[in-house]
């Protein structure tokens, strides 16, 4: 997937995970809520950052072309892993924005890692076993037809969202 299908996978999945829990964020308008959003934003591009030419991967310069050549695509970075590793690193951020920031970071790079899944590709989702598992029904990488749908879907569910309707 693309930077942009990330991007509105990690609003989409935060906003859903929202509607799901009993974090004291009310609405993604308030100050928490701002943090929410781009904690789960910054999440949702953070598993590509062992791709040198994505988006995350040419802001990081060497530490992406380091975890590149040690892990390979898709292995530690879109791996439970790497998401028990990233939960023991925000976990101890105290307060609501704590709270925020741990909700939304992790709730974006979950949604990364599903969204992968959904390529034929894969994502070794239980590295260090290196086998890669996608979802039965998947769709090449910047297919417009089929990460397109999968965006629109998704946006899709942010309107229903952001009308209060969820």
């Amino acid at each position: 997937m693309n930077a942009g299908t990330h991007a509105i996978g990690a609003i989409a999945t935060g906003t859903f995970y929202l509607t799901i829990s009993s974090l004291p964020i009310t609405t993604i308008y308030s100050p928490e809520g701002i943090v929410f959003t781009a904690s789960a934003l910054a999440g949702g591009l953070l598993p590509d950052i062992c791709q040198p030419f994505s988006w995350i991967g040419r802001r990081t310069g060497i530490l992406s072309k380091l975890i590149g050549k040690i892990f390979g695509h898709r292995t530690i970075t879109h791996s439970i892993l790497f998401v028990f590793f990233m939960y023991l690193v925000v976990e101890g951020i105290p307060g609501v924005y704590g709270t925020a920031i741990q909700a939304g970071l992790l709730s974006g790079i979950i949604s990364h890692i599903l969204l992968d899944m959904l390529t034929t590709r894969g994502v070794a989702i239980l590295y260090p076993i290196k086998y890669n598992v996608s979802f039965p029904v998947t769709t090449k990488t910047g297919s417009i037809f089929g990460e397109g749908l999968i965006s629109l879907l998704m946006l899709g569910w942010i309107i229903y969202y952001a009308m209060g309707l969820a």
